[in-house]
């Protein structure tokens, strides 16, 4: 009987201890399958995209949790995505999953979001159509990341909303 009951509240412990705290920010995308360029393939639209979705996601989370005050709580919903550059399949067989960067096709994001107190007081919210038509000219974080135009769109939109806000 000892056994059983001491069996059942370390497992009850370990379950208390494995569970990850809640995060203060939720980041989810909407109906990938319709974004408008949001791939590093032009011949498999779907290559890259989970991988992409993952890796923004975990991008979003770090950096507005490092702005967030801990009494706050982000969600953002992605509801399109288009990736700088284009791909220019007219120069051939060869060329036709080479993304090409030019000042012409600059990185897009659609989403919407809501910061809200632990309450469920909204402190703001919104659509925002995130552009930045002067990407080329701008500091990346890493010339080797294939979404580093579009993580810096997304850095400087959270700097901009979240600038009010005293990080505690």
């Amino acid at each position: 009987m000892k056994t059983s009951t001491f069996l059942a509240i370390f497992g009850l412990l370990a379950g208390a201890v494995a569970a990850e705290p809640a995060s203060a920010v939720k980041v989810n995308f909407v109906d990938t399958d319709n974004f408008t360029d949001f791939t590093s393939s032009y011949s498999f639209p779907d290559r890259g995209r989970e991988t992409y979705i993952k890796e923004l996601s975990k991008f979003i989370e770090r950096r507005a949790e490092s702005r967030l005050p801990s009494d706050l709580q982000l969600e953002v919903v992605i509801t399109d995505v288009d990736m700088a550059g284009e791909f220019e399949p007219w120069h051939g067989p060869n060329a036709q999953d080479i993304r090409i960067v030019k000042s012409l096709y600059p990185p897009r994001i659609n989403l919407s979001f809501r910061l809200a107190r632990a309450d469920g007081t909204v402190v703001s919210e919104g659509n925002r159509k995130l552009r930045d038509m002067s990407f080329m000219y701008s500091v990346r974080f890493n010339d080797d990341d294939p979404l580093r135009y579009e993580k810096q769109l997304i850095d400087s939109w959270l700097r901009q909303e979240l600038r009010g806000q005293k990080r505690t």
